[in-house]
């Protein structure tokens, strides 16, 4: 089996590379972070699999068109290609001249769309293969501080459902994972409670069996498939209510707001 996983320097990415590393195994393991990409590479070699490093922006499309084609060349075209690579960022207060709006949709969106466009007229052509998304639950249901980001994943939520209905008929399945809160940067700095949090390892076991089952989208873990499908049922004023009246009981942030956590 080949696997690219984008994001794969560290938290679910790396995860995920690990649950790939198996004998006879190629994972291409894609990421900004020389470092960790090595270290997770290392990994993968170690528990026999073929480990293969890309060290690069997946908000830049030449770049990512570029590796897809040489990937293809090099060792064939992936049977699986996970984007999972993605940054957060608080809403800034004010969003006076504010490049958050931009750099998280870049990377979460536009990411998402660079990292599979190299490989969807290939997978059409061999007639099979399998795209997976890795979202959030806030792409379901915005909270006051993640607008941008709740925006930058539902973006991915509807391209993907797209995407599914248009390869479907090339036997291409498109998994979108809707991801509770999981133990990685990305959470780190967020001082509210934050029910069923995962472990990455927990995360990618769940993410691997779903594209395995071929399934089209998940939400988990249970604790987050319950709160968050509870909010999507409810009309906007209530969920206004709610959301606003919850908001009191929240500790102050301790990030300024605007910073970011990366998975890239």
């Amino acid at each position: 089996m080949r696997v690219l996983i984008t994001g794969a320097s560290s938290g679910i990415g790396a995860a995920l590379c690990r649950r790939y590393a198996k004998p006879g195994n190629t994972v291409h393991l894609l990421a900004q972070n020389r470092a960790g990409l090595e270290a997770a590479a290392k990994a993968c070699a170690e528990s026999g699999a073929e480990a293969r490093v890309h060290c690069a922006d997946v908000s830049d499309a030449a770049q990512m068109t570029r590796i897809g084609g040489e990937i293809i060349a090099g060792s064939g075209l992936p049977d699986i290609v996970v984007a999972n690579a993605g940054i957060r960022m608080e809403d800034p207060a004010g969003y006076e001249n504010s490049t958050a709006a931009y750099d998280v949709m870049m990377v979460n969106y536009i990411g998402t769309v660079n990292t599979f466009s190299p490989f969807i007229g290939p997978m059409m052509r061999r007639g099979g293969g399998h795209l997976a998304a890795v979202s959030s639950i806030a792409a379901l249901r915005a909270t006051p501080n993640s607008g941008i980001y709740s925006a930058s994943k539902a973006a991915i939520n509807l391209w993907t459902e797209a995407l599914r209905l248009k390869l479907a008929p090339h036997n291409i399945c498109v998994t979108t994972a809707c991801s509770g809160f999981v133990r990685t940067a990305m959470t780190s700095s967020l001082p509210f409670y934050m029910p069923g949090i995962l472990s990455a390892d927990q995360a990618a076991r769940i993410i691997e069996k779903a594209i395995e089952s071929r399934k089209s989208r998940i939400v988990f873990p249970w604790q987050s498939r319950l709160i968050w499908g509870a909010f999507r049922a409810m009309p906007g004023p209530l969920y206004d209510q709610v959301v606003l009246a919850a908001k009191k009981f929240w500790p102050n942030r301790t990030r300024e707001r605007g910073a970011s956590a990366h998975e890239v």
